[in-house]
């Protein structure tokens, strides 16, 4: 353990830390363990269900492969959690939802059982919002998560539950989904990294509740209507590192962009570095970006500090030869994508909770029903119009490698939802304009926490690669993460 100590006395290191630890005799996957239960604080209310039993056994397995020179996978002994909206067979599969509350799942969502396959220690489920639908982390069945960073603040929602664990240092990967923002806010709301791949970049089966209402139970169901459209599942992670390796381990290998390249993608450096500083790896690696940049005014709005960070961010990128520009109304459709979302039907959810509707929070029977009051001909014209609007968000791509916006207007919210924005309250669902915009595009977004506001919160950019880039978006991330203020 000596090489780790350091990482160990400052909480726990990232998951592609621990797993070549482990690999290399350095720390057992039972000590893994020991060093993740002992960080789990009641008072932080992280699971739904902790599944610390299972957990040990996992390890052990691990343990005794390693003795006997069996070789480990590439999260070996990682202890990971997954939020209650996936299914992961023989736990309960609750949506945080007190009508599932029985439910056991019988199969495991593909995207939890490859990380297991590699050899991932499961702690449990965490917590979320009903059914997913929040932008903190306060369920009907077990109550408020708290934000242990930043206890004052929420850890955001709906993925609170994951973000929290890793904030904790109860786990070093976390499952969550992003449907409009639920993997990016809670990332920043607690100063860790996430990803939002390409929709349907990932398997999404074994989501709740799935078609039907299957409630995980079903192996080829997957959600209907714009959360099967748009919704996906993806990591939390310490590092950007952990959501590559992540990512390769959820879809497999990544797709090939040598053979014909997308617009923008070149092989190495351009004469335009030649006039700033030496090129880092990364740099050398993904050549000279075209980066357009928005402080996301145009979708809700933001501080002053949020806009400076984004003004600052460009400048380091053009002193380096990056070509950069500044478009204030970039993947402007955050008005589809509220039409269609308030007129999507909500069967999927309807069918899970029926003969038990008494038991769901008000809140959701009204947005359940409210989503059925449109008729067929009003839901088809906003799919239209949705679909039209994120062709016309993607067109950016012709002549960007990148873009960057906020996370959100602000910070972290207030455990009640509330935010203030330079004199203006935020709640609930204003807090997520430039996520949601984002979500649209189904383009890969990477949430990077890089400043800090006033209060010393974490302040997050969102960094959008077209469609498919997910990995080039990473890339990107990376070279950010280099260029931010210490």
């Amino acid at each position: 353990m000596t090489s780790l100590l350091g990482l160990l006395n400052s909480g726990m290191p990232d998951a592609t830390a621990l797993a070549a630890a482990v690999r290399g005799g350095e720390i057992t996957a039972a000590e893994v363990l020991a060093l993740a239960r002992g960080a789990d604080d009641p008072d932080w209310n992280i699971f739904v269900t902790a599944d610390w039993t299972g957990a040990e056994a996992v390890a052990r397995r691990i343990d005794e492969k390693r003795s006997r020179g069996e070789e480990l996978g590439a999260l070996a002994g990682v202890p990971i959690t997954v939020k209650d909206v996936l299914a992961v067979a023989g736990l309960p599969a609750t949506a945080a939802c007190k009508a599932l509350s029985g439910n056991i799942a019988t199969v495991t969502a593909p995207v939890v059982a490859r990380l297991l396959a590699a050899d991932a220690v499961l702690l449990g489920k965490t917590n979320c919002p009903e059914f997913a639908f929040g932008v903190t982390c306060d369920s009907p069945l077990v109550g408020r998560t708290r934000n242990p960073r930043f206890p004052t603040h929420s850890p955001g929602g709906s993925s609170g539950g994951e973000a929290a664990a890793l904030a904790a240092g109860v786990s070093a990967l976390g499952v969550g989904t992003d449907f409009g923002g639920s993997l990016r806010w809670p990332a920043q709301c607690v100063g860790i990294t996430a990803l939002r791949p390409t929709a349907g970049r990932l398997p999404a089966q074994g989501q709740l509740p799935g078609t039907a209402g299957d409630s995980g139970s079903d192996p080829t169901a997957r959600p209907g209507g714009m959360q099967g459209w748009l919704q996906t599942p993806g990591p939390l992670a310490r590092s950007v590192r952990d959501l590559r390796l992540t990512l390769r381990l959820m879809a497999g290998p990544p797709p090939d962009l040598t053979a014909s390249p997308l617009p923008g993608l070149t092989a190495g450096p351009p004469p335009g570095f030649a006039a700033g500083p030496a090129p880092s790896a990364t740099e050398r690696r993904i050549g000279r970006l075209r980066v357009v940049w928005s402080d996301g005014a145009h979708l809700g709005p933001v501080r002053a500090e949020i806009t400076a960070l984004l003004a600052d961010l460009a400048t380091r990128l053009a002193e380096r030869g990056h070509a950069v520009t500044n478009e204030p109304r970039v993947f402007d459709c955050l008005d589809a994508y509220n039409r269609l979302r308030a007129v999507d039907p909500l069967h999927d959810h309807l069918a899970a909770i029926a003969g038990s509707e008494d038991l769901v929070t008000a809140a959701n029977r009204r947005t359940f029903a409210d989503s059925l009051r449109a008729t067929a001909a009003e839901t088809r014209t906003a799919r239209i119009e949705a679909e039209h609007a994120q062709t016309e968000a993607l067109t950016v791509f012709e002549r960007a490698d990148i873009v960057l916006l906020p996370v959100a207007g602000g910070p972290a919210c207030d455990p009640d939802g509330r935010l203030e924005v330079d004199g203006r309250l935020l709640e609930g669902w204003e807090l997520m304009g430039q996520c949601r915009a984002v979500s649209l595009t189904g383009a890969p977004a990477v949430s990077i926490p890089l400043g800090r506001s006033a209060e010393g919160l974490p302040l997050s950019v969102q960094v959008v690669a077209a469609p498919g880039r997910d990995e080039f978006a990473l890339d990107a991330a990376e070279l950010l993460e280099s260029l931010a203020p210490a």
